[in-house]
C-alpha cells in the first residue's frame, strides 16, 4: 500500500511538471475601459510572440484597477488617471503607454456631424436645448454626462476648452460607467454623451467632429494618457516584459489603428 501511495505521488507530480494548469500562465490585467481596444491588440501581438496569454477582462474602472493591485488582488492594472498621492505611497508604479482621443458621440441618427467647441460647452451647460440649434433636427437634446472622478471627465476638464469652469447642466442624467452610457445612446436618438473613441467605434455611434477636427487630426482638443499600474516588486518575468513590449515602437500600430497616439 506504502509502494503504491508513494507511486500515485510521483505520477501527479509529474504531470503537474509535464502539464501545468492553463491560467498559471495567464497575465491578467484589470481596470479601466478607455483604450481597451488597443490593449486587446497589444495584448494578442504579446502572446502570439511570448506565448503568455494575457488577459483583459471587463472594466472596473481605474479606481477599480489600482485597489485590486494594493491590495494583491491582482498584480498589474490598466487605468486612465495617474496615481493618487496615497496610492503612489503603496508602492505603485505609473508607466504610461498612449495617449487614446476622448470624443463626443450621438446616435447615428442624429443630423449633426459637427460641434463648435462653444455649442458643446452649451450643450452641456443647458443653453442649447435642441438639436436644431446645432444645425440638426427639432428634438430635444438628452444630455448624459459620467460621475465626478470619471477619467474620460477629468481629461475634458484638463484640456477641452472651456469645459473646466462650466456647471454641467442638472437635466443631464449621470452614467456610472461607460457601458451604461452607450446603452442610453444606442436606445435614445436625441442622446449626447461622451467616452474613448475606440468604445463609440466599436458600437457603431456616431463620433462628432469638435471645429472640424476628428480624432486623428492635428489639434483635437481632447486625449487622455492611458497606463499600467503594478507594484515595484512585480515589475519582473511576465509582467516586465509585457510592459516593455507595449511601450515599444511594436505596439504602436495597434494604438494608432483606434485614433490613439504612442507616447
Amino acid at each position: 500500500m506504502k509502494r503504491l501511495a508513494q507511486f500515485t505521488t510521483a505520477v501527479f507530480a509529474t504531470l503537474a511538471l509535464c502539464c501545468p494548469l492553463a491560467h498559471a500562465e495567464d497575465l491578467t490585467v484589470v481596470g479601466t475601459g478607455d483604450g481597451v481596444s488597443a490593449l486587446k491588440g497589444i495584448a494578442d501581438a504579446f502572446t502570439a510572440t511570448a506565448g503568455v496569454k494575457v488577459v483583459i477582462p471587463e472594466s472596473i474602472g481605474s479606481g477599480g484597477g489600482i485597489k485590486a493591485v494594493g491590495a494583491d488582488e491582482a498584480k498589474i492594472a490598466r487605468v486612465a488617471r495617474k496615481l493618487k498621492e496615497k496610492e503612489a505611497a503603496q508602492g505603485l508604479v505609473y508607466t504610461p503607454y498612449a495617449k487614446m482621443p476622448v470624443v463626443f458621440f450621438v446616435h447615428s441618427g442624429v443630423a449633426v456631424d459637427n460641434l463648435t467647441t462653444q455649442q458643446v460647452n452649451d450643450i452641456y451647460a443647458g443653453k442649447i436645448t435642441e438639436w436644431k440649434a446645432a444645425g440638426g433636427g427639432d428634438q430635444k437634446i438628452r444630455v448624459v454626462r459620467r460621475e465626478d472622478g470619471d477619467s474620460s471627465l477629468e481629461a475634458l476638464k484638463e484640456s477641452f476648452p472651456g469645459f473646466k469652469d462650466l456647471v454641467i447642466t442638472e437635466q443631464s442624467k449621470t452614467a456610472l460607467k461607460t457601458a451604461e452610457m452607450v446603452e442610453i445612446i444606442k436606445e435614445k436618438a436625441d442622446t449626447i454623451g461622451f467616452g474613448p473613441a475606440d468604445v463609440a467605434t466599436a458600437n457603431n455611434l456616431k463620433i462628432l467632429k469638435i471645429d472640424g477636427k476628428t480624432p486623428s487630426d492635428t489639434g483635437y482638443p481632447c486625449f487622455t494618457t492611458v497606463a499600467f499600474v503594478y507594484k515595484e516588486v512585480n515589475n519582473k518575468d511576465d509582467i516586465k516584459k509585457f510592459v516593455e513590449f507595449a511601450t515599444s515602437p511594436a505596439a504602436q500600430e495597434f494604438i494608432t489603428k483606434v485614433g490613439g497616439k504612442g507616447l
